[in-house]
């Protein structure tokens, strides 16, 4: 599926939220972003819709492509936390969106790899080297 970028959640979904009843930060900023063209998202901007399922059918395939360039890359909240959030997503979603699945299945391939790699390789050079200076 192609999704114009150009378009905000509002505009794709044809459903124009009124002004926020509830006055959170967080109710406030998820109605902004509504608004916003999908292409000029942040990878915070993306891990906030979808930690909270807003607009999931338009976000996550922007939220894979930033997992795809970085399957470490981070919002506000902590290391790694957009992976986290995609995550989380119901496998209702997943099932639906077999293509996105796929995706997410090659990121999880790098990062176990990664993992591997840190476990056997990079964390013993480490230590063996830290031992010089911090024991």
């Amino acid at each position: 599926m192609s999704i114009n970028k150009n378009l905000s959640i509002e505009q794709l979904e044809n459903d124009f939220w009124s002004e926020p009843e509830y006055k959170s930060s967080l109710v406030i900023n998820c109605h902004k972003l509504r608004k916003i063209p999908i292409g000029e998202l942040t990878v915070e901007n993306i891990r906030m819709l979808v930690a909270q399922k807003i607009g999931l059918e338009y976000v996550v395939p922007i939220a894979i492509e930033y997992l795809e360039e970085n399957p470490w890359c981070s919002g506000d909240f902590y290391d790694c936390d957009l992976l986290q959030n995609v995550l989380d997503i119901d496998v209702a979603f997943w099932c639906s969106h077999s293509d996105l699945i796929y995706k997410l299945s090659e990121v999880m391939t790098r990062v176990q790899t990664n993992i591997k790699l840190f476990n056997e390789n990079i964390f013993p050079a480490w230590t063996e080297l830290s031992k010089n200076w911090f024991d």
